[in-house]
Formats: structure tokens, C-alpha cells, sequence
């Protein structure tokens, strides 16, 4: 791990990407399936995955993360 970054930028890494990979295998999953409305509800979920990645970027790289 980067020297100065904070545990907690690794963890939701992990787990928004978890996240983004799993609303996308289901969404197409679903689309391949002909359930169109649930595959975009299902692609909707990837939105607040990558919101909680961006989000704990822009604090780790203020600083105000940092212990």
C-alpha cells in the first residue's frame, strides 16, 4: 500500500468494485434474459458504487482521511 493512504481508500476499492462488477453481470444477466426494466435497475446500481470510490478518493487526496 502507498505510503500516507489511509486503510480505508483500499477497502472501498474493493468493495465498490465488487460492486460495480456485480450490477453489471446481473444487468446483463437480466438483459440477456429479456427482463429490461430490472437489467437498468440493476445497471442503476452501479452509479452508487463508483460514487463511494470517487468519494473516498477526493478525501484520501485532501487529507482530511489522514489519522
Amino acid at each position: 500500500m502507498l505510503d500516507g493512504l489511509p486503510p480505508y481508500v483500499l477497502v472501498a476499492r474493493i468493495g465498490s468494485i465488487l460492486g460495480m462488477a456485480f450490477s453489471l453481470a446481473v444487468g446483463l444477466l437480466l438483459l440477456i434474459g429479456g427482463f429490461v426494466l430490472p437489467a437498468l435497475a440493476a445497471f442503476a446500481a452501479f452509479l452508487p458504487s463508483l460514487g463511494i470510490m470517487v468519494y473516498a478518493e477526493r478525501r484520501a487526496a485532501s487529507g482530511s482521511g489522514r489519522a
